[in-house]
């Protein structure tokens, strides 16, 4: 008799056991009620009403940045502290850390007022807190869906990308949308998930992000999309989960999270986010909001589930159809960065136009996604040829003049998350769109294009800064020497206490993580980064 040889004898054990696991794994029940719902109107009588009615004229629109952690969760947190009427919260990612615990305490605290919760949480990361999101469900005030769900429930990686592998071209297609929304009046939309890192929370690591608050009439364009992915086919209600919490968890869980809330608040890092919180300054008059007017761009829900959705009705095509084409200087901030055919094919025709193109984006060492960041280096050189200027953000800070400024973050380890586009100075992106593949024709995504050259230079100014050479790298191409003539090569310009550096190897790495990157590079992946 034949014998298998080792490596197929494991792999069909395997094999065996993951479909076995998958056999005794609890299943969603996919046939739960799934009642409509929508956003209240935007003209109803409540106090948020009252109180931005002196600040924004009617039909139009107002902003304001939040590029400071501490206030972009502040503003969450007072923000449904003031709603009457409902809350719309959408997220990629929830997470059961410290903010994660002040976000849900705050929603109870709403959903106990009265006010109607809807949650949307996209299903990639809830294997581990199917608990904790059935017993807010389980509030008579609160509603929570999952997006586009694993139907085999279980925490085992296993498990999980056994479904991915059997569901690769659903299952490969998130919902990365961010968007709080309170009685229909103000929203804040950008690149935050609801997690310490994204907060300043987090002890050793922060994201660099960017939000920003939007008041008036554009909000209707939020919820209304809220509304479409709440109500589509994708959104699975929470009781379609394996687990039945009762009254007595929802009362053990409210009152744990109502002490939380209150002994957090009550620390140096509660205090932090009080005097941080822009919107009693905003709603007052005492700070002034960007009046502009703005479009938000959204990919349909059906991108996830249809991967034949027409180019024109995606996020990338809605951009094209504003005919925002920069005459002078497009800066793109993405932390990651694989422009592919189609981004090649537009520096290039802008370049050609004699548009300055500048580009900053994370170095290999502050990457959160080697894998992606691979993908990003194969076009480093293309770019630097095309003329584009590039720019890496480092995973350290660098105090300058005594005091570090950037895109939000103190930390003395961060990663840069923020997306945002900057065209003439004039319009100003701000929203969930990496410039990658995957948010072009996988993830579905969100961000307003806001036409105020005042809130363009304040992003500008942002950016800038962290993309001095204290602060990020710079690429360059030299040309060497070579057997057959000249080569080009990359150098890696920066600053540090004062004194100029060039590395001729990416900085900050060592020599396994290079050797790592150089075997990613070669991977034919480049569609799923």
């Amino acid at each position: 008799m034949r014998r298998w040889p080792d490596s197929l004898r494991y792999v069909s054990i395997g094999l065996a056991a993951l479909l076995a696991l998958s056999g005794c794994a609890a299943t969603l029940d996919l046939d739960v009620e799934r009642p409509i719902s929508h956003a209240v109107s935007r003209h109803a009588d409540t106090p948020l009403n009252a109180q931005l009615a002196p600040q924004i004229p009617a039909g139009e629109s107002g902003f304001h940045l939040l590029h400071d952690g501490h206030a972009a969760l502040a503003a969450r947190l007072s923000l449904a502290q003031r709603a009457t009427r409902t809350l719309d919260v959408q997220s990629y990612l929830f997470h059961n850390d410290t903010t994660g615990k002040l976000v849900a305490a705050t929603l109870l605290a709403a959903a106990e007022r009265g006010v109607r919760v809807r949650l949307l949480v996209d299903d990639i990361d809830t294997a581990d807190k199917e608990l904790r999101l059935v017993t807010l469900n389980a509030h008579p005030n609160i509603e929570v869906r999952l997006f586009n769900p694993f139907h085999t429930r279980s925490a085992s990686l296993l498990v999980k990308a056994w479904q991915a592998l059997l569901d690769h071209v659903r299952l490969n297609r998130r919902m990365h949308n961010k968007v709080f929304i309170a009685d229909n009046q103000i929203g804040i939309t950008g690149g935050r998930n609801i997690g310490d890192e994204y907060f300043n929370a987090h002890m050793d690591f922060a994201f660099i992000d960017l939000d920003v608050i939007a008041a008036g009439a554009i909000v209707d364009a939020l919820s209304q999309s809220f509304d479409q992915y709440w109500n589509s086919a994708a959104a699975v209600p929470a009781t379609a989960l394996p687990v039945a919490p009762d009254d007595v968890q929802l009362l053990r869980a409210t009152r744990f999270l109502q002490q939380f809330r209150s002994r957090n608040l009550d620390s140096d890092y509660g205090r932090t986010l009080t005097a941080a919180d822009p919107l009693p300054k905003l709603l007052a008059g005492h700070l002034p909001w960007h009046l502009a007017h703005a479009d938000l761009i959204v990919d349909p829900p059906e991108k996830a589930i249809n991967p034949e959705t027409a180019a024109s009705e995606l996020l990338i095509g809605q951009l094209a159809g504003l005919w925002i084409d920069p005459a002078q200087r497009a800066l793109i901030v993405s932390p990651y960065f694989v422009p592919g055919a189609m981004g090649m094919a537009y520096f290039n025709y802008w370049r050609h136009q004699g548009v300055q193109i500048d580009v900053l984006t994370n170095a290999y060492a502050a990457s959160d996604v080697p894998l992606v960041h691979a993908g990003y280096a194969n076009y480093r050189v293309p770019l630097l040829e095309a003329g584009v200027n590039l720019y890496e953000l480092k995973p350290t800070a660098e105090p300058i003049g005594g005091r570090l400024r950037d895109l939000g973050s103190g930390s003395s380890n961060a990663s840069l998350h923020a997306k945002t586009f900057v065209f003439d100075d004039a319009h100003v992106f701000i929203g969930s769109f990496n410039f990658d593949p995957r948010s072009m024709h996988l993830n579905t995504e969100m961000g307003l294009v806001i036409r105020s050259p005042a809130l363009a230079r304040q992003v500008t100014a942002l950016v800038e800064h962290a993309m001095r050479p204290e602060r990020s790298y710079q690429p360059r191409l030299v040309t060497a020497d070579a057997d057959n003539g000249t080569a080009k090569r990359l150098q890696w310009h920066d600053t540090h206490q004062g004194v100029a550096r060039v590395f001729e190897v990416e900085p900050e790495t060592s020599p396994i993580q290079r050797g790592l990157l150089r075997v990613l590079q070669t991977l034919p992946i480049e569609e799923h980064l």
